[in-house]
C-alpha cells in the first residue's frame, strides 16, 4: 500500500512538471509575443528602480519624473554610443568598398599561390588547384546573381517593416516602463488583490532577478570578449582595434554565428597570405572567446538565478532549438518559471525547497 502510494505521488509529482513545463512553452510561443513589450518594461523599471529611489530620496524627485529621467539619459547613451560606432561602421564600410579592388586582386594572387603549392605537394599539373578554385568561385557567383541576392532584396522590404514594429515596440516598452515606475502602488493594490497574488509574487520576482542577472552577465561577457579581440587586434597592429573588438563582441553575443563566424575565416584568410603569426593571434582570440563565454556564460548566469550552470547550459540549448536566437533569453527564463511555479506549491504543502 505504502509503496504504491509513494510511486503515485511520484507520477503525480511528474504529470506536474510536465504540465508547468507545457504551459511556459505555449505561453512563450503564443502569449509572449503578445506582451513582449511589457514583460521588458517591467525587467526595466525593475533595473533602473534603485537609481530613481535614490533621485526620489536624495532629491526629492517624484518616481514617474525621475523615471523618466533616467530611461531618456539610457536612452541617449545608448543612442550616442550606437550613433558613433554606426559612423565608424558606415566610414569603414566605404573605405573597404573605395578598395574592394585592391583587397580583391590582393585575396586571388593569395588564393593562386597557395593553389601552387597545393599543386605541388600532391603532384597535380600545374594549374588544377588554381582551376577548380575559380570553378567553386563561378558556382558562388552564379548563385549570388540567381539565388541569394534577389532573396536579399525581397527580404529587404520585409526588414524595414520588422525595424519599424521594433521601433514602435521599444517607444511602448519605455512608456510603459516610466508608467510602472510612477504608479507602482496603484497597480501594487489591485496586484495584491488578485486571487494569484501568493503565486506570480514569487515567479515575477524571481523572472526579475533572473532577467537582471541576465543582462549583467552578458554585459560581463560582452566586455571580457571585446576586451580579448581588442587586445589581439593591437597586436596584429590593425588601425581600429577597438572597433573592431567591439563589433567582435556584439557578434559573439548571437549563438548562431559567434566570434568565429569572423575570426576563423580571417585566420584562413592570414594562412593563404602566409602571415602566420598573425594566423596565430586571431587563432589563440577566437579559443580564448570560447573559453571565455562557454566557460564563464553557465557559472556567471547559473549562480545568479539559483540554477546549477549544467542546467543554464542545458536551457540555452533547448531555448535555441525552439525559440531560435531569443532561446538564449527564454530557455534560462522558461526554466526559472518553471521552478519557481513548482517551488511555490511544495512550499503551500509545507515542503520548502532549498
Amino acid at each position: 500500500m505504502g509503496k504504491s502510494v509513494f510511486l503515485q505521488d511520484k507520477y503525480v509529482k511528474l504529470y506536474k512538471v510536465i504540465g508547468v513545463t507545457a504551459g511556459v512553452y505555449l505561453a512563450f510561443r503564443y502569449a509572449l509575443p503578445l506582451f513582449a513589450p511589457f514583460v521588458a518594461a517591467y525587467l526595466l523599471a525593475g533595473a533602473v528602480r534603485p537609481v530613481v529611489l535614490f533621485l526620489k530620496r536624495r532629491l526629492h524627485i517624484p518616481m514617474s519624473v525621475g523615471g523618466g529621467l533616467v530611461l531618456f539619459l539610457l536612452v541617449a547613451v545608448l543612442g550616442t554610443g550606437l550613433i558613433f560606432l554606426g559612423k565608424l561602421l558606415v566610414e569603414q564600410i566605404v573605405r573597404f568598398i573605395e578598395n574592394y579592388g585592391g583587397y580583391r586582386d590582393a585575396a586571388m594572387g593569395a588564393a593562386e599561390r597557395f593553389c601552387s603549392r597545393v599543386d605541388g605537394w600532391f603532384s597535380l599539373k600545374a594549374g588544377t588547384a588554381g582551376e577548380m578554385m575559380h570553378t567553386g568561385l563561378a558556382r558562388v557567383e552564379k548563385a549570388m546573381d540567381e539565388d541569394i541576392l534577389p532573396k536579399l532584396s525581397k527580404q529587404s522590404v520585409a526588414a524595414m517593416g520588422s525595424f519599424a514594429y521594433g521601433v514602435a515596440g521599444v517607444i511602448i516598452t519605455f512608456v510603459a516602463a516610466v508608467l510602472l515606475l510612477g504608479e507602482k502602488e496603484k497597480y501594487a493594490k489591485g496586484y495584491r488583490r488578485s486571487p494569484f497574488y501568493a503565486e506570480a509574487k514569487q515567479v515575477l520576482g524571481r523572472l526579475s532577478e533572473a532577467g537582471v542577472a541576465y543582462l549583467k552577465t552578458q554585459g560581463i561577457l560582452m566586455l571580457l570578449v571585446g576586451l580579448v579581440c581588442t587586445v589581439g587586434f593591437l597586436f596584429v597592429k590593425r588601425e581600429y582595434a577597438l572597433l573592431l573588438g567591439i563589433g567582435v563582441a556584439v557578434f559573439d553575443a548571437f549563438p548562431v554565428l559567434g566570434s568565429g563566424l569572423i575570426l576563423v575565416p580571417w585566420a584562413v584568410v592570414c594562412l593563404l597570405q602566409g602571415n602566420y603569426g598573425s594566423m596565430a593571434i586571431l587563432i589563440v582570440m577566437y579559443l580564448l572567446c570560447i573559453v571565455v563565454r562557454e566557460g564563464l556564460e553557465p557559472k556567471l548566469l547559473g549562480n545568479r538565478i539559483g540554477i546549477p550552470p549544467l542546467y543554464t547550459l542545458m536551457a540555452v540549448y533547448v531555448g535555441v532549438e525552439l525559440f531560435g536566437f531569443w532561446g538564449v533569453i527564454l530557455g534560462p527564463f522558461g526554466l526559472v518559471i518553471i521552478r519557481a511555479v513548482l517551488d511555490t506549491e511544495k512550499e503551500e504543502h509545507g515542503f520548502r525547497v532549498r
